[in-house]
């Protein structure tokens, strides 16, 4: 079924896509922070920032990757009913995905946290489809432009990773560092920032950071300390 629907959307995914000229996180440049206010560069190439599709529960197959808003593929792979996914959530995933192929990306926020909303409500926000559907909701919010709701959606779904000591925690990390980044008010910047860098000081507790983390984490505490600073100088000036 997946790969009938990945089939089928391919070519109105294409279309649409040459309309967005907001590329996702992942897909911006890197450049230098300190003594700047540019963001620091992307995550790391070797970890996938983007959100993903609900897949069954307690697998451990990787989970299908909603691909970047300039790619030629639909938005999710999803996995076959079949696969534990139940029919009814599939159904709505692939709703909120078609919606926003179509570029109808109000509703498909609203029905993106519609369906967090219940997963959560049924299952608690730990819960692995429950996890999944806030990264979708979070990856719309990137969609619409909203990266204030990017980042705080996506830095719960790596707070409750983190919390639960979740292997998949430094990726959910990442993707919370790529929805930062293109935030403009300094004030969210340096408040998202600290608790960026707090998940990322406990990370490194537990044992060495994925390849490229350290890097990102330095460049986000150079850009972090740099604003705090500025705020303190501010009135001297």
């Amino acid at each position: 079924m997946a790969m009938a629907i990945a089939r089928a959307r391919a070519t109105a995914t294409a279309a649409t896509a040459r309309d967005r000229s907001d590329a996702p996180p992942e897909a911006r440049p890197a450049g230098p922070v300190a003594n700047s206010n540019a963001r620091p560069a992307s995550p790391p190439s070797g970890s996938d920032t983007r959100p993903v599709g609900l897949r069954p529960a307690n697998s451990d197959a990787p989970p299908a990757s909603l691909p970047p808003t300039n790619s030629d593929t639909p938005p999710a792979d999803l996995p076959p009913t079949d696969a534990g996914v139940p029919e009814d959530i599939a159904e709505r995933v692939v709703r909120i995905n078609a919606l926003t192929v179509t570029g109808r990306l109000d509703e498909a926020f609203v029905e993106a946290t519609g369906l967090r909303e219940s997963l959560s409500g049924a299952a608690g926000a730990g819960h692995p489809y429950a996890l999944e559907a806030r990264a979708l909701e979070a990856y719309v919010a990137h969609l619409r432009g909203d990266h204030r709701q990017a980042t705080v959606l996506a830095l719960s779904v790596a707070r409750i990773r983190c919390g639960a000591g979740d292997e998949r925690a430094p990726t959910e990390v990442a993707r919370a560092a790529a929805a930062w980044q293109l935030l403009d008010d300094d004030r969210a910047v340096v408040v998202h920032g600290r608790e960026l860098l707090g998940m990322w000081d406990g990370l490194s507790r537990r044992g060495p950071l994925p390849p490229g983390h350290t890097e990102l984490a330095a460049q986000v505490r150079a850009l972090v300390e740099s604003l705090e600073a500025q705020r303190v100088l501010a009135p001297l000036a």
